[in-house]
Order: structure tokens, then sequence, then C-alpha cells
């Protein structure tokens, strides 16, 4: 129970932080995107992971 709880609070911060950056900085990119996608679940980033939208 406590690791889904950690787990949920860490999403929610990283969700704010990438919510705080778009406001200053504008959307990510395709291209960005499909690299933070590569780095997170590897390969070339076209695979959707758990998660994607």
């Amino acid at each position: 129970m406590a690791e889904a709880v950690a787990r949920q609070i860490r999403h929610q911060l990283l969700s704010d932080d990438l919510r705080r950056h778009e406001e200053e900085h504008g959307h990510f990119s395709d291209e960005e995107l499909a690299e933070a996608r590569a780095k997170i679940f590897g390969g070339d980033g076209s695979a959707k992971g758990p998660g994607s939208a």
C-alpha cells in the first residue's frame, strides 16, 4: 500500500513539473516526446508504453 501511495505522489510531482515546463517553454514537440519515450521504454520511441496517451 505504501509503495502505491509513493508511486502516486511521484507521478503527481512529475506531472506538475511537466505542466510548469510547458507553461514556461511551450508544448513538447513530437520529436521531443519520441526521444523521451525512447529513453524511458527503449527502442525508437514509436512503441506506446504503459500509460501513454
